[in-house]
């Protein structure tokens, strides 16, 4: 392997350590000497690539930037609002339940209500996903397809609040199955959102004026 690729392979090993010792203590209560116990490096290994666990989670939410910017692709490639809505949070539950990174998500949102540096860095880390869901729910007003029941300013916040209670519960882990949990998450959608089928109208009346 590379030198870059070395030190990718340990700086993933690093935050793999520190996950685990982060959900069984917490964030306060794991310390940088358990996550080199954990990874087996010493401290000065480790310090090489991580001067903090604040630095750690920084890099944790960074890593989930760029996976929820993926999973948020999925938002234009569904027939209208509400598919690509219900497919890219469908994608977002299954990768949470699969991963099983619902107790670290939890803990790493609740130091971010105690922690300045923390609660920074999962602002940054959803900084790209509000923008990008934003310009997706414009656009859909702007074309006619929807008409929301509220001002975005209200529904994006409500909607990331309910995206997070998601992502801490874990719902299938609970028995509940992802066919039914879709079912309800594209009836809030519809009641939320408000599809006014009019893109559907358009699509079978390309003369149509708007």
């Amino acid at each position: 392997m590379s030198r870059s690729e070395r030190r990718d392979q340990q700086v993933a090993r690093i935050l793999d350590a520190a996950k685990t010792c982060f959900v069984r203590s917490g964030f306060q209560g794991a310390s940088m000497q358990q996550i080199c116990s954990e990874v087996g490096m010493s401290p000065g290994a480790l310090y090489r690539y991580f001067p903090s666990k604040e630095a750690i989670i920084e890099a944790i939410t960074e890593a989930d930037r760029r996976r929820d910017a993926e999973v948020f692709s999925l938002l234009t490639q569904g027939g209208d609002v509400v598919d690509g809505f219900v497919a890219a949070a469908m994608a977002h539950i299954r990768y949470m339940h699969d991963s099983g990174n619902a107790p670290l998500f939890a803990e790493i949102r609740a130091e971010s209500m105690r922690n300045d540096s923390i609660d920074f860095a999962c602002k940054m880390s959803m900084k790209d996903v509000d923008a990008s869901f934003r310009s997706f729910l414009q656009a859909g007003i702007d074309r006619g397809e929807i008409d929301p029941c509220a001002e975005l300013g209200t529904i994006l916040p409500v909607m990331v609040a309910f995206g997070e209670g998601l992502a801490i519960n874990d719902l299938p882990a609970q028995g509940v199955s992802l066919d039914r949990l879709e079912t309800v998450i594209r009836a809030i959608a519809i009641a939320v959102l408000r599809p006014t089928g009019r893109a559907a109208t358009l699509q079978s009346e390309p003369h149509a004026k708007p």
